[in-house]
């Protein structure tokens, strides 16, 4: 059994096979986000966006009436992650789940894209309160940390809940935080700058004694390197108070070999010649691994999301203009 606590994105595009997912994940000690944000949209056209925004919720809703999940086989945490408090998606988003979670489906709770402050917790805890039948009957909120001023805030907001407990989660989204940061290229977990940015925001959690979820990995096929990065994490904290995010169930479901081999971090390259390179590499492998007017890109072993290819396209229009 991996000593892992592990957590993977399911899409909500084709329900019944997301629920058979759901299941196999849940039957293996893997919890589940069912995604109703960006497995939903068409990073460049907004009106498919709203069709695929309405498409997801209503499958997930057809699936719950269809009564097909009844069983004992949920025995581990189910979330939902909405759309940002932002978006005009939000609203929609927050009844959906109000109804589902009323019908019995097991909602852990929600995952909220783009926390930025914690009147943005209170607000979603107020929507999610009319729920609210006992202490035993809640949805919980998992803040995303995924912007700069999220990041800069986040002391504020640990200390804000202090007192109120609205939340006991917090997740870290790389991809977000690095397209409103401006970084490229994005840092990789083998990379000296990727555990440099991460390290003072895990512990900071860490301290005001909150689980953190780390970012979803983004190399689905290198168990090798996932087990690695996690181990090294693991050994950093020596805490029970980390989930690792994945995106695929292979390596949901992978075993770690137990070799306890090191994870090789290194500095990557940041010459403009490299930077402009691996900026045309991921723009042209998402085009290119976009099947079906998906919302990212899978190409050499790499999960391309959406952000990582506007990071690049900014990093090329600002090469340009300088």
């Amino acid at each position: 059994m991996n000593n892992l606590n592990i957590i993977q994105y399911l899409p909500l595009t084709h329900p019944r096979a997301t629920l058979r997912f759901v299941k196999r994940l849940n039957a293996a000690g893997v919890m589940t986000i069912l995604d109703l944000e960006d497995s939903a949209q068409d990073p460049f056209n907004v009106d498919i966006t709203r069709t695929l925004k309405i498409n997801a919720r209503n499958n997930f809703l057809d699936l719950v009436n269809s009564k097909t999940w009844l069983g004992d086989e949920f025995a581990h945490p189910i979330y939902v992650r909405v759309n940002s408090i932002n978006t005009e998606f939000f609203e929609e988003d927050i009844n959906t789940v109000l109804k589902i979670f009323a019908s019995g489906f097991p909602i852990t709770g929600i995952f909220l894209p783009t926390v930025d402050s914690y009147d943005q917790i209170e607000e979603t805890h107020s929507l999610l309160a009319a729920c609210r039948q006992d202490d035993n009957s809640f949805i919980e909120i998992v803040p995303m940390i995924e912007t700069n001023a999220g990041m800069q805030n986040l002391n504020t907001i640990l200390q804000s809940d202090v007192t109120d407990s609205k939340f006991s989660k917090v997740h870290y989204g790389h991809f977000d935080y690095c397209l409103d940061a401006k970084l490229w290229p994005f840092p990789d977990p083998q990379h000296d700058t990727f555990w440099r940015l991460i390290e003072p925001m895990i512990q900071l959690i860490l301290d005001h004694k909150k689980t953190y979820i780390h970012t979803p990995f983004p190399f689905p096929n290198d168990s090798e390197l996932f087990w690695a990065a996690s181990r090294h994490l693991q050994m950093l904290y020596q805490s029970k108070d980390i989930w690792f995010c994945t995106l695929n169930s292979e390596l949901s479901l992978s075993i770690d070999n137990g070799n306890n081999k090191q994870l090789t971090i290194f500095s990557p390259d940041t010459s403009e010649n490299f930077c402009i390179n691996e900026a045309k590499i991921i723009q042209n492998n998402f085009l290119d691994g976009r099947a079906n007017r998906r919302s990212f890109g899978v190409s050499n072993n790499r999960f391309i999301p959406p952000h990582q290819f506007f990071g690049a396209e900014e990093y090329l229009k600002k090469i340009q203009k300088d």
